[in-house]
C-alpha cells in the first residue's frame, strides 16, 4: 500500500516520463523514513536487503537531484547527504556542526520572513532557497575550549 507521499512520487516520475522502478521506490521510502539527510553509504545500509549496490544508489541520487526530488546537503568538506524536497517533505533549513557533523533541522517562519523581506527590498523573487549554517552544536561547544 503506497503512502500519500509515495503516490505523489509515482505520479511525479510519470509526469516526467521516468520509469517507476522498485529501486527508485526503495530509495524514496528510505529517505521518507529518515529523520535527517542521508549519505549514499547511510542509504546503502538502510536498503541493504533490497540488494541495491552503491553505484546504482549514486545513479538514482543523481537522477533524483536533477528532477529536484532531493537535494544535496554538504555536511562537511567530503560528505554530501541527500534529503527530500517539497512537496515530498516540509521545507526547512539546517544548522550543521563542523565538529561532529550533526544536522539540526530548522523549521522557523522568522527565517523565511527575513529572507522574504530582504529579497523584496531588492526586488528579487525567490524561487527556491536552502540554507546551511555551519558552526558548533551545544555538545561540541562544551567539549571545545574557547580560543
Amino acid at each position: 500500500m503506497a503512502t500519500a507521499g509515495e503516490k505523489e512520487f509515482i505520479q511525479f516520475l510519470r509526469d516526467h516520463q521516468m520509469r517507476v522502478t522498485p529501486n527508485r521506490l526503495t530509495v524514496f521510502r528510505a529517505l521518507q523514513k529518515s529523520q535527517g539527510p542521508l549519505t549514499v553509504p547511510d542509504l546503502a545500509g538502510r536498503v541493504e536487503e533490497s540488494g541495491l549496490n552503491t553505484a546504482t544508489l549514486y545513479r538514482i541520487m543523481e537522477t533524483l537531484t536533477e528532477l529536484q526530488v532531493v537535494h544535496p546537503v554538504l555536511q562537511d568538506h567530503q560528505n554530501v547527504a541527500y534529503e527530500l524536497l517539497e512537496p515530498f517533505a516540509r521545507h526547512h533549513d539546517h544548522l550543521i556542526c563542523r565538529q561532529c557533523g550533526r544536522t539540526i533541522d530548522i523549521y522557523d517562519c522568522r527565517l523565511e520572513e527575513a529572507l522574504k523581506a530582504i529579497s523584496d527590498d531588492r526586488g528579487f523573487r525567490i524561487d527556491f532557497h536552502q540554507m546551511e549554517v555551519h558552526g558548533l552544536c551545544p555538545d561540541c561547544q562544551r567539549l571545545t575550549p574557547h580560543h
